[in-house]
């Protein structure tokens, strides 16, 4: 009879705490599903800018995450001629955050728009806040028969190509 009551007196202390300990799971919080009202602000948001969404942290303080946006870099002014076993363009940064990786995919075609190849190349550069960059990369073209259209003209002939090109991802430089 002493061990019922030391027993049901034990587990009447511990029951408030139980919750508390870790020891069973605490009731979740509600998840927020954001309203029709809410979605149309945020597709008519400028999409050249670079949108920022807050990040809950563990840390009392408050960081914000970058979210990637596709029109952030453009490709300006490609150019290669036949006899080049590189490739070079400019890239513009149209973010106000300075830039160090950009990663393109790059699709080659003829002017007819067939596609002739593609790849994904890492392009490493300083790109400052809304500068233009040359850069250069090795061409696709290890045969040298490819001229970029906007090239100027050889006295070999050759074949004429297009570059249209996708940006995959871009790294910010986190300043001190």
């Amino acid at each position: 009879m002493s061990r019922t009551i030391l027993f049901i007196a034990a587990f009447w202390l511990a029951v408030p705490l139980w919750g508390q300990s870790g020891i069973m799971p605490r009731r979740s919080s509600s998840i927020k599903i954001p309203s029709q009202e809410t979605m149309e602000k945020i597709t008519e948001a400028d999409p050249e800018l670079v949108s920022r969404e807050l990040v809950s942290t563990l840390s009392d303080t408050t960081s914000r995450a970058l979210l990637f946006s596709p029109v952030a870099v453009d490709m300006l002014g490609f150019d290669k001629r036949m006899s080049d076993t590189k490739e070079s363009f400019l890239l513009r940064n149209n973010t106000p955050y300075r830039l160090s990786r950009v990663v393109l995919k790059m699709i080659y075609r003829t002017p007819d728009g067939q596609m002739i190849d593609y790849r994904t190349r890492m392009v490493d550069c300083d790109l400052l806040p809304r500068s233009t960059r040359k850069c250069e990369i090795e061409s696709f073209d290890r045969s040298k028969n490819y001229y970029h259209v906007d090239s100027p003209p050889s006295r070999v002939s050759g074949r004429p190509f297009k570059v249209s090109f996708q940006l995959l991802r871009y790294d910010i430089v986190i300043e001190p």
